[in-house]
């Protein structure tokens, strides 16, 4: 019995050591503050384990916090400067349907096909909805796309523009489009001959073309591979004040080509 007591007393003991010790490492926290007393003194008369919990109690939080913001930052930096992606060339695609990834994939292979680097020069395909019920399945706003669309032209910013005739047809009205005649070679001209689009317009005396059919593509078809493809005769035309008119004559190199390589022109 004695045996027993004893060791309940020295349990008890062991305990209350326990709580004494603990108490004594954190109550530097809990003495009265001496404003005037700097912190750096107040630091130095501390233990490792009240340095700890002292960091614990007021910097803890206020570091995590400045690390996180770091962190942020860094990210920041190193996606839009170290990893910065220009967009080089930017092609409207108008009423269709199509997924995001093999959307991704056929602008990469257009980036290749010029040796430019996908991580660093991207290529914009984008879907515009000027149709009321087609932006409705999908989800769009006409009048946010239509203004956009028309932005994007007018700031010398859109390159090419893919779109089934009505629709190209309402851009050719307002002059939108360059005339092929000047713009392809002779070589390019008998190469694609049998799909230009001459708008058949009492405007268009000459018959001049201004688009080329890309139904035929195969290049152009892998865009489609995860679903879409609704305009049946999509027609290709290079925006009149795009600065990439070079770029265009290889996007169209591209797309004309079995394999996504270069054809006429090369």
């Amino acid at each position: 019995m004695a045996r027993s007591i004893t060791f309940i007393k020295g349990e008890y003991k062991t305990l209350n050591d326990k709580k004494k010790t603990s108490l004594e490492e954190g109550a530097f926290i809990y003495q009265k503050r001496d404003e005037t007393e700097s912190e750096k003194r107040k630091w130095s008369r501390m233990s490792r384990a009240q340095k700890w919990v002292h960091f614990k109690t007021y910097y803890l939080r206020l570091t995590a916090a400045g690390c996180l913001v770091l962190a942020l930052i860094g990210f920041f930096i190193y996606h839009d400067v170290i990893q910065k992606t220009d967009v080089v060339y930017q092609c409207a695609l108008v009423n269709e349907r199509a997924t995001e990834i093999p959307i991704s994939m056929f602008a990469d292979g257009f980036m290749q096909s010029m040796d430019m680097d996908p991580s660093k020069n991207k290529a914009s395909f984008y879907l515009y909805y000027t149709d009321t019920e087609l932006a409705k399945e999908v989800g769009a706003v006409v009048s946010s796309d239509l203004t956009r669309l028309s932005s994007m032209i007018y700031a010398s910013k859109l390159d090419t523009m893919i779109a089934g005739q009505e629709d190209f047809d309402g851009y050719l009205d307002n002059g939108c489009f360059t005339d092929l005649a000047e713009f392809l070679t002779e070589e390019e001209r008998k190469a694609y001959e049998d799909r230009l689009y001459i708008p058949d317009v009492p405007e268009n005396t000459e018959k001049h073309p201004f688009g080329v059919y890309l139904d035929q593509s195969s290049v152009y078809r892998q865009i489609f591979e995860g679903g879409g493809g609704i305009v049946e005769k999509p027609i290709l035309g290079i925006i009149f004040n795009s600065e990439n008119k070079e770029m265009s004559r290889k996007f169209l190199h591209y797309l004309m080509s079995s394999s996504g390589g270069e054809t006429a022109g090369k």
